[in-house]
């Protein structure tokens, strides 16, 4: 029973000594995401989906801010499946979001990226629930993006990597 004890307490010893001594730092905290002040977010494209995605990254125009937000979407619905008499049974829709985020005082870009994704939905049998699928898609995907653009930006701003 001591011997389990002592174990456990020596485990604990070095783990602490091992890690306080690293001077290890999160990729993602939020000392970085109050750094992300953007003077001005600009939108093209289609102005609905690219405005979710700016809406789920809880950020605010901020005239202190030195990065401009740059961010183009376009949505593109194509058909999947088709039953042998020609009725729709399946659609595809493409959500293609380019991002640019540019610093003001040394005026280049700093973060460029293409992000694409796709995701499939079954017609339904009224059209609202067609849209209703739609929007849900939508919605999950621009979270998604939102989430993958802070981790990326935070990321790519970090000064002690």
């Amino acid at each position: 029973m001591k011997y389990i004890n002592f174990k456990k307490a020596l485990f604990c010893l070095i783990f602490l000594i091992l890690f306080s001594s690293c001077n290890y730092k999160p990729l993602l905290n939020n000392d970085q995401l109050n750094k992300l002040k953007f003077k001005d977010i600009q939108t093209e494209g289609d102005k609905r989906i690219v405005q979710m995605v700016v809406n789920k990254l809880n950020t605010s125009r901020d005239q202190a801010g030195n990065l401009n937000l740059l961010i183009n979407g376009k949505k593109k619905i194509d058909v999947s499946n088709k039953s042998t008499t020609g009725k729709i049974l399946e659609y595809s829709l493409n959500l293609t979001y380019e991002i640019k985020v540019e610093d003001r005082k040394r005026g280049e870009i700093i973060f460029s990226k293409v992000i694409s994704k796709t995701r499939s939905y079954k017609a339904s049998s009224n059209y609202s629930g067609t849209i209703n699928s739609e929007k849900k898609i939508i919605e999950n995907i621009s979270s998604s993006v939102a989430k993958q653009i802070i981790r990326e930006l935070s990321i790519s701003l970090r000064d002690d990597i």
